[in-house]
């Protein structure tokens, strides 16, 4: 780990940094000047990470946390600001659930696990790093999904948690409207990543997580502040919310999928 050492450095903490997109984002921004601030729970890929990012140039801090314990990260923001002012946060971090491939629903553990992680810790983050950043400036980008803006059947607690992330984060705007506070939302379609490769199903158009970094970047260089992608995956989610229930819920099956468990899923024994 090495501390920011200039003051001159831009600092930007990515959470979910251990691999898959968060970890793209990270070598996407790694650069001279730039001190890195790589949040996750596995302390192994974090370094695996940072390594990657040192080498292009970036100071790198790796921190491992679960975002879960949400008056321990609010103290843990606040001194890593106190330290490196915070100018950027990807607040990536997340984890899904959903239908098990013996054709059983999501179980309610991993339902609750999943509102808590992907809801309930990114928007504690998103407000606390709010409020550091009023009256000084910074950019806070909420990676939601396209899972956000229609409820799949195969992942209810996915769809539902990003969606409660990105209606906050948009609400979160309008409340800091006409302050330096940036608030960007990012909704993504299939990335590819260690969580995409437990998905057992169709993954329409799905993209390398350096190429969506890499759209990620330059879209919000652009001035974007809502970011969804790919085109056709997301025009047919918002076409599905256009038509009659029956209707939208027989193509929205047409895709169906079931969820492989991870290691922290009761169903994975």
């Amino acid at each position: 780990m090495s501390d920011r050492s200039r003051k001159d450095e831009c600092c930007i903490v990515i959470t979910g940094a251990g691999g898959g997109l968060g970890g793209a984002l990270a070598s996407a921004y790694a650069a001279p000047q730039t001190h890195l601030v790589l949040w996750g729970r596995n302390a192994a890929r974090l370094e695996e990470t940072g390594e990657i990012c040192r080498e292009r140039g970036a100071s790198v801090r790796t921190l491992s946390q679960d975002i879960r314990a949400l008056s321990a990260v609010r103290e843990r923001l606040a001194e890593l600001d106190a330290e490196c002012r915070i100018d950027l946060a990807f607040l990536n971090a997340g984890v899904s659930s959903g239908a098990l491939p013996d054709g059983d629903p999501e179980p309610v553990e991993d339902a609750c696990r999943t509102m808590e992680v992907n809801a309930l810790g990114n928007i504690n983050m998103a407000a606390f790093l709010a409020q550091l950043m009023r009256g000084r400036g910074g950019h806070i980008v909420c990676i939601s999904s396209l899972a956000a803006l229609y409820p799949l059947p195969d992942s209810p607690a996915y769809c539902a948690s990003k969606s409660a992330l990105a209606v906050y984060a948009r609400a979160l705007r309008a409340a800091y409207a006409g302050t330096s506070v940036r608030i960007s939302i990012v909704y993504p379609g299939y990335v590819d990543s260690p969580m995409s490769r437990r998905l057992l199903g169709p993954q329409p158009l799905r993209i390398s997580a350096g190429a969506a970094a890499s759209l990620i970047r330059s879209r919000l260089e652009a001035g974007a502040d809502d970011i969804t992608f790919p085109f056709l995956p997301a025009l047919g989610v918002r076409c599905l919310n256009l038509l009659p229930a029956p209707a939208a819920s027989f193509f929205s099956r047409r895709f169906g999928f079931k969820v492989r468990p991870d290691d922290e899923s009761p169903a994975r024994g």
